[in-house]
């Protein structure tokens, strides 16, 4: 009674997840560390170490909203190194 309960439950959720479509593509952990050390590097003044830590983060994105992020800072970082030369 019990094991047909929770396989008919299994195939009501399995249904309803059908008809989305989506799919997840999770960011990489090192990707995300490295955004995160480089935006806490650009807060303390550390841009070269700030930029590196972008750059190591876009060489491991998976999607092009990541890749565009880290091109975005990457260019931030750029404008603060020129603005302190």
């Amino acid at each position: 009674m019990f094991r047909s309960i929770a396989v008919i439950l299994t195939l009501l959720l399995a249904g309803c997840s059908q008809g989305k479509g989506l799919t997840v593509i999770p960011q990489d952990a090192h990707s995300l560390d490295h955004y995160a050390l480089g935006l806490r590097d650009m807060r303390a003044g550390r841009y070269l170490l700030a930029r590196e830590h972008f750059v190591l983060a876009r060489a491991t994105a998976r999607d092009m909203d990541m890749t565009r992020r880290c091109d975005a800072e990457i260019a931030a970082a750029d404008r603060a190194i020129h603005g302190l030369r």
